[in-house]
């Protein structure tokens, strides 16, 4: 049978790598322009709008600015998560504007062994000690990186 501790290390884990997807949108205020145009450039259509990367190809209003992140296990998908987003929000596309990934912590997995007494404290990645036996340590950190996305949601004229 498992130990209940390494159940409970891999379920927060699992956790950690599911978690949520979230958003901030701050809603453009002023009077409209003629915002630039390009006669063409690069568009993702896989999403719930287009994601244009540079210019649009026809005029626009924006609509506002919005920033995604999504887990680490949905990274990669940042992009289609603010696509969804502007969707919701009346938009019918975005300029990306960034992409990337933004560092979230590590997750870390070990295990002390000894045949005698060992007391340790935890520094960071180091754990400093007092041993009376044999003493060993195995373990693994394994960064974790979100999905960080900006973009300016834009309804076509």
């Amino acid at each position: 049978m498992k130990n209940p501790k390494h159940l409970l290390l891999v379920g927060l884990g699992l956790l950690f790598l599911s978690g949520c997807a979230n958003s901030k949108f701050m809603a453009y205020s002023g009077a409209q322009q003629n915002w630039p145009t390009a006669p063409g450039g690069f568009v993702d259509t896989s999403g719930a709008v287009p994601a244009h990367f540079g210019l649009p190809h026809r005029p626009y209003t924006i609509l506002g600015y919005l920033d995604a992140t999504t887990a680490p296990v949905r990274r990669a998908g940042v992009v289609k998560y603010a696509a969804a987003k502007a969707k919701e929000l009346g938009g019918d596309a975005i300029i990306v504007v960034e992409q990337g990934a933004e560092y979230r912590g590590s997750l870390q997995n070990g295990s002390a062994y000894t045949d005698g007494t060992y007391t340790a404290n935890r520094f960071g990645n180091t754990y400093y000690g007092d041993v009376n036996a044999k003493t060993s340590y195995s373990g693994s950190s394994i960064p974790m990186y979100a999905g960080k996305s900006t973009v300016i949601v834009i309804r076509y004229k």
